[in-house]
């Protein structure tokens, strides 16, 4: 690649396609910069290091799922709220990664990323509540979204994975009524009936943040 196409963009994609791939303990400036088929210190002149590359392709990322614009749509803040869940879900799937950066302080709330969050705050400032009190909600449905899609691309992110252990939990078992070990007391009630309400991760997606709009909603009375 001459130095002319070698810019700032076209590495931040580059190590984007190659995170997605094989995850971001593999990214380093020279496999970004062998498939761009240059040399990898002329990435140097782009980007300084991998921290700031870190940063950008995790603003990059933001700035490719952004939240739809809530002008003229009626939409209410538990509107938001699902809709964010939407793109943050997909944007999960198709970047297990980010739930690494974004967990990071150094690496997130570029400049798309607080456009996002913006998003949300103001449809939490119709509950009546200070900014700093939407913020504290928008972080907190960010948080419990990112714990959930955290169990659900686990396996993606776990390279050296034993295909031998065990695949069903100790929880999967007990529900479906075969235990591997004694069950607690407080648990017994929940052999073998089942887990699809519990284990369903769209599932608790849904009610954790059914729960979490409940609570927000009656502390700001």
């Amino acid at each position: 690649m001459t130095e002319a196409k070698l810019t700032r963009a076209a590495i931040v994609d580059t190590a984007i396609t190659l995170a997605d791939e094989s995850g971001i303990d593999a990214l380093s400036m020279r496999r970004i910069a062998e498939r761009m088929g240059a040399g990898a210190m002329s990435l140097y002149r782009h980007v300084p290091n991998k921290d700031t590359l870190l940063a950008a392709m995790t603003d990059e990322v933001s700035r490719r799922n952004p939240y739809p614009p809530a002008e003229a749509q009626g939409w209410t803040w538990r509107d938001r709220v699902r809709i964010a869940a939407e793109v943050d879900w997909r944007l999960y799937q198709e970047h297990p990664w980010v739930l690494f950066t974004f967990a990071v302080p150094r690496y997130n709330f570029g400049e798309n990323s607080l456009v996002v969050l913006s998003w949300l705050v103001e449809g939490f400032s119709e509950l009546g509540v200070s900014t700093r009190e939407a913020t504290r909600m928008s972080l907190s449905v960010w948080s419990y979204i990112a714990g959930v899609a955290l169990q659900h691309v686990s396996a993606r992110l776990l390279i050296d994975r034993d295909s031998e252990s065990e695949d069903r939990s100790g929880l999967t078992a007990l529900l479906e009524g075969a235990p591997r070990w004694p069950t607690p007391p407080a648990l017994t009630d929940l052999i073998g009936t089942g887990g699809d309400d519990l284990l369903n991760p769209e599932h608790l997606l849904d009610s954790g943040l059914a729960a979490l709009c409940d609570g927000f909603e009656a502390r700001s009375r």
